[in-house]
């Protein structure tokens, strides 16, 4: 069996889970079943993604600001993401439909009997609750009230895999600039987001939202609602003997549409720290910290 096991690697770049034994789990799933045992994969990956780009909604209208920090997202995994229904493959017999885990479920997937006394045993998961993501993140503004985010992160892996890329843009513009001795700060931005892992994935996030922000003292407190949307396109060599070999290909969608996000920033001279809880089909909390000026 060869060494290609895509989870694997998405898994080690997101979180410090330990997934040696994935390619025993993926390798028994080569059609709609690996959709289901991954997609909890997609959502936490498109929420997460989709997570820290802000932590106040005050942009001057003129003048020089940067930001550079770390933004730090955990995907929150629920229980009913943790199983799936999945169905019996050839050449068991009769096919069986059974209720067993996702790759964030349990490590004993479902067995069924079939004819004969066979034993069908699906695949097990890392059973895993929480998913962490870290990525560098820079801002810079502001022109006519309008700053720009940049995240970007670029490795090289073994010769299976090649080099792993994450880049992200999006830009703000003020609201509030337009809405003199309105009470609180408003922004508008929209960001793009995409993460390549050589020729396996392809994955891309999207969102578009409206922020709010109030500060007092040293504290800002900030909000949003957003709408969002992911997709991972998965594709690698499955082989199943020395001359058996295929290629599987997954295109998963997030579940994610809509998101609300409520946070507070804590600014201490030029030291920015903020945490947030964010609202959805994929509930993620999130931290940064960075300076700023």
């Amino acid at each position: 069996m060869r060494q290609i096991t895509l989870l694997a690697v998405l898994l080690a770049i997101c979180s410090p889970l330990h997934a040696q034994d994935l390619e025993d789990y993926v390798s028994k799933y080569t059609s709609e079943n690996g959709k289901g045992y991954m997609q909890p994969l997609a959502d936490a990956f498109g929420a997460s993604i989709n997570s820290g780009l802000y932590h106040g909604a005050r942009i001057p209208t003129f003048g020089f600001n940067i930001y550079i920090g770390v933004e730090t997202m955990m995907a929150l995994i629920a229980d009913d993401q943790k199983f799936f229904t999945a169905t019996t493959g050839d050449p068991f017999s009769p096919a069986t439909s059974a209720k067993t885990s996702t790759i964030f479920g349990s490590t004993t997937g479902a067995s069924v009997t079939g004819t004969g006394g066979t034993v069908y045993n699906f695949p097990g998961g890392l059973d895993v609750s929480k998913v962490p993501l870290a990525v560098p993140q820079v801002t810079v503004g502001s022109i006519l009230g309008t700053e720009a985010t940049l995240r970007f992160i670029q490795v090289t892996l073994d010769d299976n895999y090649g080099k792993v890329k994450l880049f992200g843009f999006g830009v703000r513009h003020s609201i509030s600039q337009y809405l003199p001795n309105f009470p609180i700060d408003l922004a508008a931005g929209f960001f793009i987001q995409k993460l390549e892992v050589g020729d396996i994935i392809e994955a891309n996030a999207k969102y578009f939202g409206v922020q709010g922000s109030y500060s007092k003292s040293i504290f800002t407190f900030y909000g949003g609602v957003g709408f969002e949307s992911a997709n991972l396109d998965i594709s690698y060599d499955f082989e199943s003997g020395e001359d058996s070999a295929s290629t599987i290909s997954f295109d998963l969608d997030a579940d994610n549409s809509a998101r609300f996000t409520a946070g507070v920033a804590f600014n201490l001279l030029v030291m920015k720290l903020h945490a947030d809880y964010n609202f959805g089909a994929q509930k993620v909390v999130g931290i940064g910290l960075g300076f700023g000026m």
